[in-house]
């Protein structure tokens, strides 16, 4: 087979090369200010509205179909403004 569906979430991949997490968030809920040193993020939204902000200071809201780009040496922390589903991807530098 080609292809591999993954639907589940939490971490979906975590190689040398990238690592792919998928999470969902009841409204209210957060993920604490957190950093990812060494590695480009993606954080893409695909159902509900997310207010993710960098070092503390920069928000972003983020609704389906956006995507955040960072470098990883910011802190980042998420906090769900009503229910969300997301991913984020984190490629590793060379």
């Amino acid at each position: 087979m080609l292809g591999n569906k993954l639907s589940q979430t939490g971490r979906l991949i975590d190689n040398k090369e990238l690592m792919l997490v998928h999470l969902q968030l009841e409204a209210g809920g957060s993920v604490p200010a957190h950093d990812h040193v060494g590695q480009e993020v993606f954080f893409t939204v695909v159902k509900g509205i997310a207010e993710v902000t960098l070092n503390q200071t920069e928000k972003h809201r983020l609704t389906p179909g956006e995507v955040l780009h960072f470098a990883g040496e910011a802190s980042v922390s998420v906090y769900a403004v009503e229910d969300v589903d997301f991913f984020v991807y984190l490629i590793n530098r060379q």
